[in-house]
């Protein structure tokens, strides 16, 4: 018997529209550093599912780009992810599936914060198409 593969969500989007609702950007400059002190690059992402209705989904995606300790540059980016499904979707699949819906909108801020770390910085800033949050097993 052999087993069927398991659909992924994604591949269940009709249509979608992911929107740049919001984006700051900051130059921290002038950051003293202790000679031993690490420089770690800091990617925390926050989600809110706004609403859900028969085959429409819309999802906040909010991230805080930047290092620890506040040095170099800090980029605050809210995505907007509006979903058209081929069938009815719930709240529960959306949960379920959160982390490939916020990966598959991953890949606008990292072209956002690239290009803005470009224009900022005259280097852009790549960072993967990946989500990771806080408090998840994903």
């Amino acid at each position: 018997m052999s087993k069927k593969k398991k659909e992924s969500i994604i591949e269940k989007i009709e249509n979608n529209e992911i929107i740049l609702n919001k984006v700051a950007g900051e130059i921290v400059s002038n950051t003293i550093l202790e000679n031993d002190e690490d420089i770690k690059p800091v990617e925390e992402f926050e989600y809110e599912i706004l609403h859900v209705d028969d085959n429409y989904a819309e999802i906040k995606l909010i991230s805080q780009i930047g290092f620890e300790p506040k040095t170099i540059f800090n980029i605050e980016i809210e995505l907007i992810g509006k979903f058209n499904f081929k069938q009815t979707i719930t709240i529960k699949k959306i949960e379920e599936n959160i982390i490939d819906i916020l990966n598959f909108m991953a890949d606008k801020i990292s072209f956002i914060v690239s290009f803005i770390t470009n224009e900022m910085l005259k280097q852009p800033y790549v960072l993967p198409p990946i989500v990771k949050l806080k408090n998840n097993k994903n």
